[in-house]
Formats: structure tokens, sequence, C-alpha cells
């Protein structure tokens, strides 16, 4: 958002009308320069097309993060979500909180303690119990852990492991839990545990290659254990224990050595993400085929973690919390099989990902691994849109020679967001009064609602629009700052499909009713959407029905904008002041946490890793802020300086990360539809 000023204004009453939602595939019917499909591309000799029905992995960051970094914790499905138990806390100790995670909303909630606290303990569910077997704080410890997995509460101790054992591996294969590798302080433990009722053990078979922070997963009726750490270090050892007769063997190898990666199954594939090789933290998964025992190369995640949880539900593959390398995160990924013709698009249609040219322009001191991926920025006074990688090198930009028709305009972009197929990117010309869609397929804009230079509240017009969001099914939702309203709008249509707000001669603060100048409607993991008022300095959680669930002064902030979700309770804003602030607090109002030290940011983000990507308007630059130390570690711009070169920014009024990690294709899941 940009310099909308406090104000009253007269307004005119907008018509609403009611019009069939078209989805994406309408923004292609109103292109202001045609351009002929794209061939789909023949498939060479000898070789077949893919069906239909073929399907990708797709990984993605969760739309919420923990509420506390965590790591080398157990999670296991349970009715609702998931249960996670244990682990290392950011300040390295080890917790016994059992919390019970919706993995859809992020709602994150205390239901039970473990009878000792601990970390790097193997976890197994065994008729609706949850079991944890060993683990430690100083030391390895042999007890056995269980709680009911409905109703936990305080665990109790069932019974004893042969030996202590820490950074092993549970897994369950029918009726039975297999405890797979560990340590005990001092040794490696080959042998593999089986048991019905976590009292009784009995060694199933033995590793051949004995491994402590193994990945392990069952399928296809077998136990498969992925690399972990041996004595003479880490293995790319793949290695199958065959329940049925106890007999294990090397049956492969990885890529490379791996030890603290997590194993997921979706859909009989084994889905190996993220771990430790040759000492860097990874972003990579890999899927493994039991029926080939062949591993191949199938997504990246958000932010590269290791030690991390990993688990199932409801079809969706979870990884939660782990370590980046230097520190636990609060990170969450979802990783989920879709149809290839649903897949975010890649090459073809990202053209960032073409070769990087040119140095890196960071400020000195920045460090690329605190993003997990490319920034797209609305560069507001160059009239321009950026994605600049985490080097600093400009990877592509709109508009370029030839992307604009014959008299068309593409002036001051405030705001600018990837669609949540991540086909598009919708961008709101605040102080243009226009809505525009912008296709990257042909680097050309499709849709445009409002008329360029001439503000007003009848159909096909907006006052200072704000923050406009794209919903899966197409439509657009924006603040419409001065006159004083929510529009819903749905393409092709120039005419909003529904108005939440009265367009009266007064901006004030009376949700749903009315609101005090509105910049920005943001979704929610609930989906509803958090909505900021400038009049008043509210945030109002609401959904698109109009019902009104709380509303709060964000603390000792002067001009709020685009106020966030961090995860269900937490929300970030930015004070769009000189000077500056961002500041996270709670739905009623009670400050967490706040940085200074900037002139007039107008928006925020938070990253997977618990770090904070914003825009520094004024200092003309773009930022990645660390929260733990208030400190500034990535930057692009020069402070207080403004320019158009490579390095440069002026007025840098809006971010957003590129595909898959977007904030629309993140809370693709939860967004409210009208």
């Amino acid at each position: 958002m940009s310099a909308a000023q406090r104000f009253r204004v007269t307004v005119v009453v907008v018509a609403v009308c009611c019009l069939v939602p078209l989805g994406y595939s309408a923004l292609h019917l109103t292109t202001h320069r045609a351009s002929p499909p794209t061939p789909a591309p023949t498939p060479a000799a000898g070789t077949h097309a893919p069906p239909v029905t073929d399907v990708v992995l797709q990984v993605t960051p969760a739309p919420y993060q923990l509420p506390a970094p965590l790591s080398r914790e157990v999670a296991l499905p349970a009715v609702g979500g998931l249960l996670i138990a244990g682990g290392l806390t950011a300040q390295g100790t080890s917790t016994g909180a059992v919390t019970s995670l919706d993995p859809v909303t992020g709602v994150a909630r205390p239901v039970g303690r473990l009878a000792a606290a601990t970390h790097d303990a193997a976890g197994a569910s065994l008729r609706g119990q949850a079991y944890l077997f060993g683990g430690g704080t100083v030391a390895s410890v042999p007890s056995v852990q269980a709680f009911a997995v409905g109703a936990p509460a305080t665990a109790a101790v069932v019974g004893q492991l042969p030996v202590a054992r820490s950074d092993a591996t549970g897994v369950t294969a029918g009726s039975v839990a297999y405890v797979v590798g560990g340590y005990d302080g001092t040794s490696w433990d080959p042998s593999v545990l089986a048991t019905q009722d976590g009292r009784h053990f009995r060694v199933a078979a033995r590793l051949p290659v004995p491994v402590r922070y193994a990945a392990v997963a069952e399928a296809a009726g077998q136990i498969w254990v992925f690399g972990g750490q041996a004595a003479s270090g880490a293995t790319n050892a793949i290695q199958r224990i065959s329940p049925a007769n106890g007999q294990a063997a090397v049956v492969g190898h990885l890529p490379a050595p791996l030890q603290g990666g997590a194993a997921i199954v979706l859909d009989g594939q084994i889905y190996l993400a993220g771990g430790v090789a040759a000492g860097v933290t990874s972003r990579v998964v890999y899927r493994f085929d039991p029926a080939t025992s062949s591993v191949s190369a199938a997504g990246q995640l958000p932010v590269p973690v290791a030690y991390a949880a990993g688990t199932v539900s409801g079809g969706v593959g979870y990884l939660v919390g782990g370590e980046d390398g230097t520190r636990a995160v609060p990170t969450v990924t979802t990783l989920r099989l879709v149809p290839a013709r649903q897949a975010i698009p890649q090459a073809s249609q990202a053209p960032w990902l073409a070769a990087a040219a040119g140095p890196g322009l960071l400020a000195p001191g920045s460090d690329p691994s605190v993003l997990p991926a490319d920034v797209l920025i609305a560069d507001h006074h160059n009239n321009r849109l950026l994605i600049i990688d985490p080097q600093g090198r400009i990877r592509w930009e709109f508009p370029r020679p030839g992307d604009l028709a014959p008299g068309q305009t593409f002036l001051q972009p405030d705001d600018a967001f990837f669609s949540p197929d991540g086909r598009y990117i919708i961008v709101t010309q605040e102080d243009d009064y226009v809505v525009s869609v912008i296709s990257l397929a042909t680097s050309t804009i499709v849709y445009r609602y409002g008329v360029p230079g001439v503000p007003g509240a009848g159909p096909n017009h907006l006052f200072n629009p704000d923050d406009a969001m794209l919903t899966p099914a197409g439509r657009i939702v924006s603040a419409d700052i001065k006159n004083c309203r929510i529009v819903i709008i749905t393409p092709p249509a120039h005419a909003p499909t529904r108005v939440i707000g009265r367009t009266t001669n007064a901006c004030v603060h009376d949700p749903p009713r009315r609101f005090g100048s509105p910049n920005g409607a943001f979704p929610l993991t609930d989906g509803n959407y958090l909505v900021t008022e400038i009049n008043g300095d509210w945030a109002d959680e609401m959904s698109l029905g109009g019902a009104v669930s709380w509303s709060a002064n964000p603390p000792g902030v002067l001009y709020p904008s685009d106020t966030n979700e961090v995860y269900p309770g937490r929300y970030l804003t930015a004070d769009y002041s000189d000077p500056g602030q961002i500041v996270e607090f709670t739905s009623t109002g009670r400050p967490l946490w706040r940085m200074g030290g900037f002139n007039q940011p107008s928006l925020a983000l938070p990253l997977p890793n618990g770090d904070i990507l914003l825009n520094d308007d004024y200092n003309h630059r773009v930022c990645v802020v660390d929260p733990a130390t208030n400190r500034i570690v990535w930057q692009y711009g020069h402070t207080g300086q403004s320019g158009s070169a490579p390095g440069y920014l002026d007025d840098p009024d809006g971010v957003d990360l590129v595909p898959p990690d977007s904030l629309l294709i993140s809370h693709a899941a939860t967004m409210g539809e009208p």
C-alpha cells in the first residue's frame, strides 16, 4: 500500500450484480492483445504423451508456522490433525510438551505432557496409543512413554527398551511397531526391535549397516531405511527389512550420503525430504519407488531442513519443524500429489527460471540462504515489476518492450501477488485506480478492472485499490481505500459481484457496514480475511459474508498496513510511518514483538524459516529481518537512495515470493471464497 492519507470522502453507492464465477480461464477472454494459443508439444518418436491421470509431487510451505521453532520431535497422525511430542526448542532444551496441530488451519493447542522431556525419540502408533521409544536429554534413555492418541494427557512410562537408545526412528507396519537404528551414547545398535504393546520387545532383524538419524518408512510390505549416520560418517545406503522373514539387506544407494532426512509415503511411493548431505542442510526431496528401488529428484523444500518430523494426514504429507543448519525453525511444509495438469507451472510459464546473468547486487552482509525463493517486487515509482533472486540478480521484469498493447500503460504498481495456480500476477495500481492481471505465459495484461487515471465508485471504477487477491476460483478480493469498502469482482465482468461496506461520505470503523479506509484484506487459514483499516488503526478478522470475528488495534502502530497471519492467534503488520516499524500482536491487541528503524514500510510477510520479508518503501529497499536478533540479514536496494539501475529501487511497495512459495499458493487450500 502507498501513501493514501487518512480522510473522509463523499462517495457513490455501487450497485451489486450477480455473476457466475468463471475461474482462471475467464481471464483469457479479455486479453488486450490477442495471442494464439500455444500448441501442446508433440511427443518424440517412440514415446507416448503422459496420460492425464499422471500425478506430480507439489511441495509448498503451509500458510502458517509453528508457534515456536522445534526440531527432533515426534509427529504422529491423530483424529483431527497431528500430535507433536517432545523435541528440541530454539534454546536447545528438550521439551515435554504434547501439542495438537490442525495441519490445514495451523491451530495448535497444548493437549498434554510427556512423563519426561525428551528429543530424538522414535515414535509410532499402536491401537490408539502413541508411543515414544527412548530419546533423551543429556544422555540416551531406555524408557517407553505412551498416551492415548484421542485424548492425550500426561504420558506414562509403560516399558523399557532392552538398552538405552536415542536417534532412532519408529514405524508401524500392521499391528507391530518397529524401532530402527539408534545409538546408546557410545555405540550404534544394529538390532531392529518389534513390539505390539510397548512393553515386550523382540529383535526382528539386524541392519547390515547400523545407523542413527536414518529416514524410515513402510511400503509394499517392507521397511525401508534411507541413509543415516554410520560409525564412519553419513551413509548413502538404502536398506530393506522384510518383517515376514527377518532379513535385512542393502538394496541400493542414495545419490549422496544423507542423515537426518524424513520419509513420507504417498500413494505407495516414498518421498525422502531434507537432511544433511556433505555437511550442508538439504532442500532436496527424493522419490523412491519400492517396486524398482529407483531414486529420482522430486522437488525442493521451501527451507532446507534436517531432523524434522514427517508424517501423513488426510493423504497429505507434512514436514514439521527441523533445523536449517544453524537453528531450529518453525517451518511446516506440505507434500501432496496433484494431477500434472494442475501442477504449478515451471520453466515454460516461469520466466524467472531462465539462466541468471551478471553479478548479484546485494547490500553488504546479505545472506542469500535466508530466502526460500526469488522475490517479486512492485517497484512503485519505477513503474515496473521485478523478480530478484536471492543473490540479487534481476531474473524477470515487466513491462519490457512489446509487453504492453498500443496505448496501454502500466503505472504505479503498488502490490503484486502470484495467483493460486502460479500462472498470473495480480497487481494493484493504487494511484492509477486499476487492478491488472498479467499472464506469465504471454507477459501481457489479460484483464483490467478500473479506468486508468480515473477514480470512481461505479461499475469498472475504483478509488485507490490496494492488495488485490485472486482466489482459487478466479475471483478478485480487494480493499478499495477511498471508497471505504471491500470489493469482490469476478472476471471477465467489469462490475463488482459484491461489495462489503457502504460507500458513504465517512470512512469510519464500523465493519462490515463501513470501513475506516481499508488498505488490505489478506487470507487467513480459517477461511476468513484480515482487513486493515487506516482510520482508527484497526485490524479485523471477517468472512467474505461479512461476519466479524474480532477487531483489534495493533499496539503502538500509527498507520497499520497490510496485516496478515503468522499462525493462528499471531498477526504481523507494518507501520507505514516515519520512523516506521513492523509489529506482531494477538487478536486482543497484545504486543508480541516489534522492530523499528524503517521509513514507511508497507508490507511484511512471514517466511517459512521464521524470518520476515518486507518492503521498506521510502528507504528504497526490500529486506529480510531475523526477529530473533532484530537484524537485517538480506537487503536489495540502497538504503535511502532511489534509482532504476540494477541494485536500485524507487519506493518498492509490494513483495511476494515466486511459486510455489508465494502467498496465495500457500493459502490456496484454505482461502475463503465469496
